[in-house]
């Protein structure tokens, strides 16, 4: 059934295509829309199941789909919400529906005709497209750094794909299809540098079918700030050389954003990390974080996300102004909720002043704190690793004062007040 949102579905659709290089430009398959889904969770912490994701490209809703899933799918194109999308996109629509009506039909007897090649192709080879990949032995893949911390750095994988039967061949870096190189299977060695540190799971690919992964560990040289007008874009601004350090808090002043090259005018988000082997498992932890929002750029409902990344997911928790409650989310353990579906109100303070966030785990009992009271609980079963990575993502950029992670005994294994870079 059509919806009254038809048009922005079907843009955000081709947006999120072309994004994220579905199908190498051969329409979508079932491994492309698993990795949005992964994405899309880890990057905004809401989860949308593979079948939603294939009713949505199919159009076969019978409802619109649910707001929140919507919201969703534009957030990682850069878009503050469905709303925001819609209002951005609206002039183009009006001139497609005034000025364009003569060419309308033959434009939609186009899609149908692809809609139904690719329906063919689907039907012929599976909805993964690799239904001719053969494998006939085991399959080799490892890999080591060239630098021990610190970005850029290269990584050789080895690889043994002799008993891989398939018409092409690929290593992605990481969830991000962007990320993915074609290599010749009669080799052996390919080499591929990362630009930013964290722990991400390098692919082996033949065809669609991933055969192989490999965790891929990056230690950042300290903190390690990057500016995005996009989470889904590839692309960044970064701050090698830059102090941006200063009177106890890590922060990123409108001043040095300018003299990096960052258009100011347009909406940009930032993403501070530090990586490292903590030793510490996520079962039972302590973390303790003092955070604000920056003013660099108008917003009505600013937010911070704060993400521990483990060796199997993350734990976040996603702080928003008051009144916005519904941008809220949090992730502990295996349990996501949003504020779209769940009263998270408290989750909603003043972001523009200081904030105490605090993360208790006590045998997979997770505790988040605000300003010292306890705001929720969760136990969860899922074992989720070490954690290996501390991330914030700010709506444009913020400060941060302070960050403590203690083991499971209270011992500290990190800690940065930023009071000794001066």
């Amino acid at each position: 059934m059509k919806s009254p949102d038809n048009y922005h579905i079907e843009l955000c659709i081709k947006l999120l295509e072309e994004k994220f290089s579905f199908g190498n430009g051969h329409g979508y398959t079932q491994k492309d829309l698993e990795q949005l889904s992964s994405y899309i969770e880890e990057h905004t912490g809401y989860y949308i199941s593979l079948s939603t994701l294939k009713r949505v490209w199919k159009g076969t809703y019978k409802t619109q789909p649910q707001i929140a899933t919507l919201n969703a799918l534009v957030e990682v194109l850069g878009y503050k919400n469905w709303q925001d999308f819609k209002i951005q996109h609206q002039k183009a629509k009006v001139e497609e529906e005034e000025g364009a009506k003569r060419s309308r039909w033959p434009f939609y007897l186009g899609v149908s005709v692809v809609a139904i090649i690719l329906t063919v192709i689907v039907f012929s080879f599976g909805e993964s497209g690799a239904s001719n990949v053969k494998i006939k032995g085991p399959v080799s893949f490892s890999t080591d750094k060239t630098v021990a911390k610190g970005v850029p750095n290269t990584f050789i994988f080895e690889y043994d794909l002799s008993h891989v039967e398939a018409d092409s061949f690929f290593i992605q870096q990481s969830w991000n299809a962007w990320r993915k190189e074609e290599i010749d299977p009669k080799k052996e060695v390919y080499a591929s540098t990362y630009y930013e540190s964290g722990f991400h799971r390098a692919k082996l690919i033949a065809n669609d079918e991933v055969v192989a992964t490999q965790a891929v560990h990056i230690l950042s040289d300290g903190w390690e700030p990057h500016v995005y007008y996009s989470e889904a874009d590839d692309r960044f601004i970064d701050f090698k050389g830059e102090t941006f350090v200063k009177d106890g808090r890590l922060h990123l002043p409108i001043e040095l954003l300018k003299k990096r090259g960052l258009d100011t005018s347009r909406y940009f988000m930032s993403r501070i990390s530090h990586s490292d082997d903590y030793g510490v498992s996520s079962n039972n932890f302590g973390f303790k974080t003092k955070i604000k929002v920056d003013k660099a750029l108008e917003s009505n409902c600013p937010w911070v996300n704060v993400l521990l990344i483990t060796t199997e997911h993350v734990f976040s928790a996603k702080l928003v102004r008051n009144g916005c409650e519904t941008g809220a989310s949090y992730k502990l353990g295996e349990i996501y909720k949003s504020g779209k579906d769940n009263n998270l109100s408290k989750l909603g303070t003043d972001l523009y002043k200081w904030n105490d966030l605090e993360i208790k785990v006590e045998g997979k009992k997770a505790t988040l704190l605000l300003n010292g009271k306890k705001i929720y609980s969760e136990n969860y079963q899922e074992d989720l690793g070490n954690i290996v990575g501390l991330s914030y993502v700010f709506e444009g950029t913020g400060s941060i004062d302070f960050v403590e992670l203690t083991d499971e005994k209270g011992k500290v294994v990190f800690q940065d007040d930023f009071e000794l870079y001066e």
